[in-house]
């Protein structure tokens, strides 16, 4: 008689803990009532029409039900942005140029991303601190005139380390659609305008005279309040490449006196993480 009681609890405890594992299940379904707990599963790789329904007694003395909130997964995600990039203006005026290398951009923030579940686009947007430099080859300056209208000139010849920028700081807000290239690839595509406001702008003027150095500094020359740029990126895992392009002058266009605020479009390209 031990025997067979033996044998029968065995077989019950096999019978038991027996564990059925399904591959990436779309749809899973659990009831649970006084005296019984029901489990359906449809759909799983490679099957969708795939079925499996199965009822288990339950003792409600002995079991507990814990329920796990999702909180982010692949379908919603916070993302966070750095790129570093080397502006080169364009429809600069006449007589007047900027140079490639002494213009750069510097952008930090953070994005939502949404992902429609199963699906390999993305859509997101989020607020970046933004910092702008235009600057001019050495030896060339700019200055605000007395109709506040931002002019260019020359340092003196005996001034060493010369240097003349636009600088613009602004808050960001990026609207952009990412495309991936597969369901597994690393590798994605992204698309969209960004839109600035611009909240602080200023001419910044270094130089040295003999042994001194100096340093000034305009405020109030007529920028922009809003300036919206389209911007694409290549990203394969957490490097890529962005490309930028700023169809709207920094500055706002104004003539006094026969004198034109410079009106000068950007091109930035430059490392995206």
């Amino acid at each position: 008689m031990m025997v067979a009681l033996t044998a029968c609890t065995a077989a019950s405890a096999t019978e038991m803990n027996d564990t059925i594992v399904f591959s990436n299940p779309r749809r899973v379904t659990v009831m649970t009532n006084d005296s019984v707990q029901r489990v359906k599963v449809s759909g799983k790789d490679g099957d969708e029409s795939f079925r499996y329904e199965s009822t288990v007694a339950i003792d409600k003395t002995k079991t507990t039900t814990k329920i796990v909130k999702k909180v982010a997964g692949e379908d919603d995600k916070w993302l966070f942005d750095l790129g570093v990039g080397v502006a080169i203006p364009t429809n600069t005026p006449d007589g007047h140029g900027f140079a490639t290398f002494r213009s750069w951009e510097f952008l930090l923030g953070f994005r939502y991303g949404y992902t429609p579940k199963g699906a390999l686009q993305t859509y997101s947007t989020g607020l970046w601190l933004n910092w702008r430099s235009y600057g001019v080859p050495e030896k060339n300056m700019m200055s605000k005139n007395a109709d506040d209208i931002v002019v260019f000139g020359e340092y003196p010849a005996n001034y060493s380390n010369t240097s003349s920028h636009i600088s613009i700081f602004s808050l960001s807000v990026p609207f952009l659609f990412t495309q991936r290239f597969g369901k597994h690839s690393k590798a994605s595509f992204s698309l969209g305008p960004v839109v600035n406001v611009n909240l602080l702008g200023r001419i910044n003027n270094e130089w040295k005279d003999g042994d001194d150095f100096y340093e000034v500094g305009t405020k109030n020359i007529g920028y922009r309040p809003v300036t919206v740029d389209f911007m694409g990126i290549l990203k394969y895992g957490g490097w890529g490449l962005y490309c930028k392009y700023s169809p709207m002058s920094v500055l706002k266009k104004k003539s006094e006196n026969g004198v034109d605020n410079p009106q000068f479009h950007s091109l930035t390209v430059g490392l995206f993480f």
